[in-house]
């Protein structure tokens, strides 16, 4: 299992609040499928808007962080979010 840290910025919106990282959290869950090996989520606000730990079961850090990053970005966008940026941090 491998630790993914990425960060979700929406430049078009003002500073995320707690609600904000409840609903990324949510959201990840509930796009979740057992392909993205998903084990853990946690979800804040960060100063960069909102800081995201997955903890992705995968056979290298690479593999589980594209798995990471793909749900995520099928979270946000069934949402109807767009214009985020997503950053993942080593």
């Amino acid at each position: 299992m491998f630790a993914i840290h990425l960060a979700v910025r929406d430049p078009a919106a003002g500073p995320p609040a707690a609600a904000d990282a409840h609903a990324v959290q949510d959201g990840l869950w509930a796009h979740a499928r057992p392909e993205h090996g998903l084990e853990h989520v946690r979800a804040g606000v960060t100063p960069e808007g909102i800081g995201v730990v997955l903890y992705v079961q995968a056979a290298s850090h690479r593999e589980a962080a594209a798995r990471a990053r793909e749900l995520l970005e099928r979270a946000l966008t069934a949402r109807g979010r767009s214009g985020f940026s997503i950053t993942l941090h080593p």
